[in-house]
């Protein structure tokens, strides 16, 4: 979808430096790493990214996975995605969520997957979400996440989803090393 009619749904002008920067200069089938400082519309970025590598003839198949650290952020991401992606199933997991309502929105796969680390591999163990069509992984708010000591379970993650052709990391502050395991 053009990007114009998304920022008509989401009532914006244009797109700000940062993110017209971000739609530019991505490649698909290439890592990337978005760093801009909190409140930037980091999130609008690399949603439109993912609008873009979304196969909208596909259903009940996950093609992309969110990883952001807290459910606050989980539920912000999920309204940001849900405007831009219209129409395409998004189910949002996270802990404090009853997980067998999460288990039954899994059952009819959404094209998009959002939640907490510890969540994400709760459904990627017991196999309520199938990997195998999951070509893009998103690991947002990856300096928090590692503030709040989920570098174990987002390589756990990483490691999971090898068949990944797309990587998108988001940060507020400049990180001293790229994670092995991006």
């Amino acid at each position: 979808m053009a990007i114009q009619t998304i920022l008509e749904r989401l009532d914006i002008a244009q797109l700000n430096e940062m993110q017209q920067t971000v739609v530019q200069s991505f490649r698909e089938k290439q890592d990337f790493i978005l760093l801009s400082p909190t409140g930037s519309g980091k999130t609008l970025a690399f949603a439109l990214l993912i609008d873009q590598l979304l196969d909208k003839t596909k259903h009940n198949t996950v093609q992309v996975v969110i990883v952001i650290p807290t459910r606050e952020l989980a539920l912000q991401i999920e309204s940001v995605v849900r405007k831009v992606s219209q129409g395409q199933k998004i189910v949002c997991c996270y802990g404090g969520h009853d997980s067998r309502s999460e288990k039954k929105s899994l059952i009819d796969a959404p094209s998009i997957v959002i939640g907490t680390p510890g969540r994400i591999i709760y459904h990627l163990e017991r196999q309520h979400i199938v990997s195998d069509s999951i070509h893009t992984l998103v690991l947002d708010e990856y300096d928090k996440c590692l503030e709040l000591g989920f570098q174990e379970q987002l390589e756990i993650i990483s490691n999971s989803l090898a068949q990944v052709e797309q990587k998108i990391l988001t940060s507020a502050t400049r990180l001293d090393e790229v994670p092995s395991f991006f």
